[in-house]
């Protein structure tokens, strides 16, 4: 189980201890536990994805009636879209490429041909969608 804490004006952590004692139910009496105790980092995100899924993705999802929720689907059928995935002999789109994720083999080149074509496309759907930088 890995849960969030912060530490208040007197650095003591204070836990929800009844969901704690909830998750710890589901083991035997007297099990023992191995507990971490680690400060958080910031992460450094990328800022091409920060813009593209920030900026792009939210603002032309929206106009063409994605929800929030939905606008992962969103994104994985522009990837379809741009790369030309076919679907398999079950009709699933397997191999689609991971653009902007940790693990992605795409260059930066590619990533950015990627962004612009989909602000391309909000374009003809009537979205204008500003550069990054562009107040």
């Amino acid at each position: 189980m890995k849960f969030k804490v912060k530490s208040d004006h007197n650095r003591e952590l204070h836990f929800n201890m009844p969901l704690i004692n909830a998750r710890v139910a589901m083991w035997k009496p007297h099990t023992e536990f191995e507990v971490d105790i680690v400060r958080k980092r910031r992460t450094v995100s990328d800022p091409m994805r920060r813009y593209y899924f920030g900026v792009v993705l939210p603002m032309f999802a929206k106009h063409v009636g994605y929800e929030p929720e939905d606008f992962n689907s969103f994104h994985k059928q522009l990837k379809i879209l741009y790369f030309n995935v076919k679907p398999d002999k079950y009709n699933v789109y397997r191999d689609v490429p991971a653009v902007f994720a940790n693990d992605s083999k795409l260059d930066i080149k590619t990533k950015n041909d990627f962004r612009e074509w989909v602000q391309r496309m909000a374009a003809r759907e009537g979205v204008y969608i500003p550069d990054p930088g562009e107040e």
